[in-house]
C-alpha cells in the first residue's frame, strides 16, 4: 500500500523521477489519528515546514506578477490564497484529499470538518517535494497550482471578507455590529486552531474554526451569513 500511495502521489503532482525520500509523501498524507493507531510518523511536522514554504512561493509570484503592488495589498492576497478555504479546495482538486490516511476517530467526519486536514495536507505534502526534488520543483509546482489563485484575488475575482458582509447585513437589518467570541483555542504554540462564536443580539448565528483568529472569525461569519440570507 505504502509504494502504491506514493506512486499516485507523484502521479497527481506530475512529478518525474524517484524520490530521494519516499517515506516523506506517505508521512505527510498520514493524520495523528491514524499514526498513532499504527504506530508511525504524522504530517505535522511536515506542515510546519510546508506553511512557511507555500507562504514565501505565495508572496514571491506575488512580487513577481505585480511589480507596482504596494506591500499591503500583496499581504491581504498572501493571507487569502494561504488561508484554509483556498488550500483546502486545491487540496481537493488535485485529489490529495482522497489519499489521506485517518483513523477510527475520524471515520464519521464530515468534508466540513475535514476542511483544515485538506490544508494541512496540501502543505505537508508541500514540504515532502521540497524534501525530494529540492527548491525549484516546488516553487514551479506552487507557481502552477496558485497562480490563477493569485491573479484572482488581485482582480477581485477570488475575496472573501464575511466579516465585512455581515456587518454590513446587521447593521442594515438590525441596527447593531456582530458580536465574536472565542470559545476554544487548542493545539501547541505554533499550530493553534481557534472556534469563534458570533451573536447577533445575543443570539447565536453561527461558529467557525480556522489556524488563526481573522480566519476563524471569517468562517464563523460566513455560516452566520448565509444562516440570515436564508431567513
Amino acid at each position: 500500500m505504502k509504494r502504491e500511495l506514493i506512486s499516485r502521489v507523484l502521479e497527481l503532482l506530475e512529478l518525474k523521477g524517484e524520490p530521494s525520500f519516499p517515506n516523506y509523501f506517505e508521512w505527510a498524507l498520514t493524520h495523528s489519528s491514524y499514526a498513532n493507531e499504527k504506530g508511525t510518523t504524522s504530517y505535522e511536522r511536515l506542515e510546519f515546514l510546508g506553511d512557511s514554504i507555500v507562504g514565501f512561493a505565495i508572496a514571491h509570484r506575488t512580487f513577481e506578477l505585480f511589480d507596482r503592488m504596494p506591500e499591503g495589498e500583496m499581504a491581504k492576497i498572501k493571507a487569502v490564497v494561504g488561508s484554509e478555504p483556498v488550500l483546502s479546495d486545491m487540496s481537493k482538486e488535485i485529489g490529495l484529499s482522497n489519499l489521506i490516511l485517518t483513523g477510527k476517530s475520524l471515520e464519521l467526519a464530515s468534508e466540513k470538518d475535514m476542511e483544515s486536514i485538506f490544508a494541512d495536507v496540501f502543505e505537508s505534502t508541500i514540504a515532502a517535494v521540497f524534501l525530494n526534488y529540492g527548491f525549484d520543483v516546488t516553487y514551479a509546482l506552487i507557481s502552477k497550482l496558485l497562480t490563477e489563485k493569485i491573479k484572482a484575488v488581485a482582480e477581485r475575482r477570488l475575496f472573501f471578507d464575511y466579516k465585512t458582509d455581515l456587518q454590513e447585513y446587521t447593521q442594515e437589518r438590525f441596527g447593531v455590529l456582530p458580536e465574536y467570541i472565542l470559545i476554544d483555542e487548542k493545539g501547541p504554540a505554533h499550530k493553534k486552531t481557534y472556534t469563534f462564536e458570533v451573536k447577533i443580539n445575543g443570539v447565536s448565528y453561527g461558529r467557525g474554526s480556522g489556524r488563526s483568529k481573522k480566519s476563524a472569525e471569517q468562517m464563523a461569519a460566513k455560516l452566520a451569513f448565509r444562516r440570515l440570507k436564508r431567513i
